[in-house]
């Protein structure tokens, strides 16, 4: 099948994707025919073998132990094929997952109950844990998949007690690390006396169940530390009424688990199937099927079952739509009112793309009074984003969309490790979420002269590869400026002069501001009803700033030779911004002044004005050995220059003392001995 250039806008554009060309429209034809995949019996039951078909990753490509994906076909308990899901598995294993789609007991072949079906995709799950090493698969990262019916089952394998094949080894777990559910009958049985299933919908249900549906209802069953889950479900499904998925995600999320629902707007039951029943419904299907596949790779990844493809596509290929931004549109369109908050150096603080994604938020939603926070302060880097945020931002109210850019200062400005990188980000993206988790958040890389040349050969920076991580691990929408501009400059149609450089022209904050319009709008047309954000129990790394906060410098209980007032700058060299002048700062010029500071928690850092004559701390935690902290910073010969430095890290969690203490010693290009902290910050 040959399909028009319109079609193709919708495939991935990374090779190793199976392209639209290569589709294979889904039949239903029993038994299935599937070449390209090696075929296992998995089970012997009343005389009936139950095959498995087996998709293994280019093995050159992708060494190890794999992660795996199980694919139940869907078809009422009934009917149905294990081709149904043969695109997803070819797809998949060019992902370098191995990817299996099963056969099972149904009514019409088997003369089968659905406590049948469930039976076998237990033991399907329990056959490829058990058989990890021949199969060449990690047991700890299985993904139980399906659809309808195929997705009941498969969710019943994560969800629903018992009901496991007798005389299996139930040694081994039957249970998915992961499930990934596609139009799934969460529910097939009564609920609290709820009206989510009409009487007509529970007969024709019942009536294909003997025995207590509650038993294999896994909406009945959920309970907290069940596996991550997504949910891809048309709104207009007759067959799975859709609040049946959204009263389940909201019970799954209540308990403390990850379930994520991906809501088609206007789509019917199976609108995921690349059928191509009709020249008109082609375009349709496809966009449906990419953009599941998009959405369930970036939920791989997130639960690092898969590395991160290199380009995703959204319209855009450097926009990654991780979060469905339902809760502003609701709060914007039916409220009337909305906080918008813009967080980062430089990049924000000036009238860039902040005041065009301003202006282009109020065309939108005339009639919504909003409040915007510009939190812009330039040369700070994350670290200090995370440890002024409650000041800055949060102390205005819940946010309902936030800003966020980091990936330029964190690399020039503050030239940061990977785990501050990451350390900073999460604060600012967790402490966002606790304080509301209904805000939408999206997170921009901007990019300077050395990060625009690593991606011209193939690299990402450092700040923005650990900054992905943290956008993946919270489901965080992100906008790839920077990989935009190289792709740009690449293919002839920008220059970096255009563009503006690290502080974009007009023209480069215009590609911004349309990135970013593209995202919410796109994404806005799949918004359901608003819900909260899923926020992970585990960090990506055990000291985030994830408590940060500064402190009053009365904390500094004891102190010697230090000042709590506005420092003289007429009388230093140096230039000076005007936001630090006015405020007062702890600060001592001579040394062995030193002040104690006692505080509960893993992390303490200083926030500082550095200029042409700073100095040296000498700083002891709880007695132990002193370390020294060097304030001057490269941009300080001329400027006194805002940063953030860690007087003590990684500590136990607890009350802490510090002593700090300022050296004779400074920096070799500096021309004296002070310090002034504007901020004392804890985590």
């Amino acid at each position: 099948m040959r399909l028009t250039l319109s079609l193709l806008i919708f495939v991935f554009l990374t090779s190793s994707l199976v392209s639209a060309e290569e589709l294979i429209p889904m039949r239903g034809s029993y038994p299935p025919e599937l070449p390209q995949a090696s075929k296992e019996v998995y089970k012997r039951v009343n005389g009936a073998d139950l095959s498995a078909w087996i998709y293994q990753p280019d093995g050159k490509e992708f060494s190890g132990p794999r992660p795996a994906i199980v694919f139940f076909f869907g078809g009422g308990w009934k009917a149905g094929s294990p081709s149904q899901f043969q695109n997803q598995c070819r797809y998949l294993s060019s992902r370098g997952m191995v990817a299996i789609t099963v056969d099972y007991r149904v009514l019409s072949r088997h003369q089968a109950s659905p406590f049948d079906c469930v039976a076998d995709a237990k033991s399907a799950i329990r056959w490829v844990r058990a058989n990890a090493n021949k199969l060449n698969v990690n047991p700890d990262k299985i993904v139980a998949s399906g659809g309808s019916a195929g997705g009941h089952t498969a969710c019943c394998t994560g969800v629903v007690p018992g009901q496991d094949e007798e005389g299996e080894n139930l040694s081994i777990s039957s249970m998915p690390n992961a499930m990934a559910l596609f139009n799934p009958a969460v529910m097939v049985a009564p609920l609290d006396n709820s009206d989510l299933l009409t009487a007509e919908k529970l007969k024709s249900i019942t009536d294909r169940i003997p025995g207590d549906p509650t038993l294999i209802s896994p909406i009945h069953h959920v309970r907290k530390g069940l596996p991550p889950t997504i949910i891809f479900h048309g709104t207009e499904d007759d067959a799975v009424p859709f609040k049946t998925v959204q009263a389940f995600t909201e019970r799954m999320t209540a308990n403390g688990n990850r379930c994520e629902l991906k809501a088609f707007k206007g789509e019917p039951h199976g609108f995921f199937n690349p059928r191509f029943r009709t020249v008109e419904t082609q375009q349709r299907e496809l966009k449906s099927y990419f953009k599941t596949m998009q959405q369930l790779d970036e939920f791989l990844v997130s639960l690092d079952y898969l590395e991160p493809l290199q380009q995703s596509v959204n319209g855009y290929k450097n926009t990654a739509s991780r979060r469905n931004f339902a809760n502003s549109l609701h709060q914007f369109s039916n409220k009337k009112t909305g906080h918008v908050a813009f967080l980062g150096g430089s990049i924000t603080e000036m009238n860039g793309y902040r005041p065009m994604v301003m202006e282009l938020l109020q065309k939108q939603f005339p009639d919504t009074q909003f409040t915007f926070t510009n939190a812009g302060i330039s040369s700070t880097c994350s670290t200090t984003g995370a440890f002024r945020l409650h000041r800055d931002v949060l102390s205005q109210g819940p946010v309902d969309l936030f800003f966020v850019e980091y990936a330029v200062n964190d690399d020039q400005d503050a030239m940061h490790s990977p785990e501050e990188c990451v350390r900073g980000v999460e604060g600012i993206i967790r402490q966002v979420l606790k304080h509301n988790p209904m805000s939408d958040i999206v997170m921009t890389y901007f990019v300077n002269p050395g990060m625009l040349e690593q991606l011209q050969s193939g690299k990402m920076p450092l700040p923005m590869a650990q900054h992905e991580k943290v956008a993946q691990h919270y489901g965080v929408s992100t906008i790839h400026l920077a990989r935009e501009v190289a792709d740009q400059i690449t293919e002839g149609d920008l220059t970096w002069k255009q563009f503006g450089g690290t502080h974009p022209a007009p023209h480069g904050n215009r590609i911004a501001a349309d990135l970013i319009d593209y995202l919410l709008t796109n994404d806005r047309k799949h918004a359901v009803e608003p819900a909260s954000h899923t926020i992970p129990e585990q960090l990506v790394d055990p000291f985030s700033y994830v408590n940060a906060g500064f402190v009053k410098f009365d904390q500094a209980v004891k102190r010697q030779g230090w000042d709590v007032s506005v420092p003289d700058w007429k009388s230093l060299q140096g230039s000076k911004r005007d936001r630090f002048t006015r405020i007062p700062m702890l600060h001592t010029t001579e040394p062995g002044s030193s002040f104690e500071f006692t505080f509960e928690g893993t992390t303490a850092i200083a926030y500082i004005s550095a200029g042409p004559d700073a100095g040296v701390l000498e700083v002891s935690v709880d007695g132990g050995e002193t370390q020294k902290v060097n304030l001057y910073h490269r941009y300080s010969k001329g400027l006194h220059y805002p940063r953030s430095v860690e007087l003590a890290t990684e500590l136990t969690p607890g009350k802490h003392t510090l002593k700090v203490t300022l050296s004779k010693e400074s920096h070799a290009e500096s021309k004296g001995t002070a310090a002034r902290i504007m901020s004392l910050g804890v985590n």
